[in-house]
């Protein structure tokens, strides 16, 4: 009889966490203590339940999965992780190289069965997973800062917390995750050079998506949604670059 597993499943999507929920509950040894939608909600639980493995989204508004690592960490908390994601990005290479796990979504269950019997057997072999390390890790391979130009100077910012940008002649209008939007004298296409990041999708003349804050394409009115700290936007994109879009998750 194997040891039975208290599972924490964080987020932000309810019907992402009401499908993970309903995968591990076909599977035998494991109990899902509790679900969370964000990063407070996650460390208020783990400090309630013995959770001994969190399934934890990397892409999530205000804080991250990444932050809610830093705070377990301080917390001298120690779950095992597993991380599941929509985009196979700089995260995933460093994840690779340590000790720890993740799946894609859409979660298939032959890859969650074989991230759970991973999971079982570091425990085994008593291999701990350091999140320290993985933190320095992440830090020294996420991309950083970008400079771009602006009427009066220059803005630094990290490719990351850009929800999209928009072309406005020979300018480009950048909208921020924490609400802001910059105005930068340079066009779309030398921005899009500049961020280089692989979650950046071009999705018309006009616009330059993140796919971090993606969270509902609209095949009939060729439209997707971007949700980011609290707010949302919709953008019109042509249907031949929605195939390609779709095309990019398959």
């Amino acid at each position: 009889m194997v040891d039975l597993l208290n599972i924490l499943i964080v987020d932000d999507e309810p019907e992402a966490r009401e499908l993970l929920k309903y995968m591990l509950h076909q599977e035998a040894g494991v109990r899902v203590a509790g679900m969370a939608g964000n990063v407070d909600e996650a460390l208020e639980l783990l400090h309630n339940e013995r959770a001994d493995l969190v399934f934890l989204d990397i892409q999530m508004p205000d804080k991250d999965g990444f932050q809610f690592i830093e705070q377990v960490n301080r917390a001298g908390i120690s779950p095992g992780i597993i991380f599941v994601t929509a985009y196979d990005n700089y995260a995933i290479q460093a994840i690779r190289n340590s000790v720890f796990d993740y799946i894609l979504k859409p979660i298939h269950r032959e890859e969650l069965v074989s991230a759970i019997a991973r999971f079982r057997t570091r425990i085994k072999k008593n291999q701990k997973q350091d999140l320290t390390q993985l933190i320095e890790v992440l830090r020294d391979s996420s991309p950083g800062k970008v400079k771009l130009n602006t009427r009066s100077g220059y803005i630094l910012i990290n490719p990351m917390e850009v929800v999209y940008c928009k072309a406005d002649g020979n300018y480009t209008h950048i909208q921020m995750v924490n609400g802001s939007r910059e105005l930068t004298t340079q066009n779309l296409g030398t921005i899009e050079e500049q961020l280089q990041a692989g979650s950046f999708f071009r999705a018309s003349r006009s616009y330059l998506i993140n796919l971090k804050f993606l969270s509902r394409v609209d095949r009939k009115t060729c439209k997707c949604v971007l949700e980011y700290s609290g707010d949302s936007c919709s953008i019109k994109i042509p249907s031949q670059k929605m195939k390609i879009l779709e095309a990019s998750f398959s």
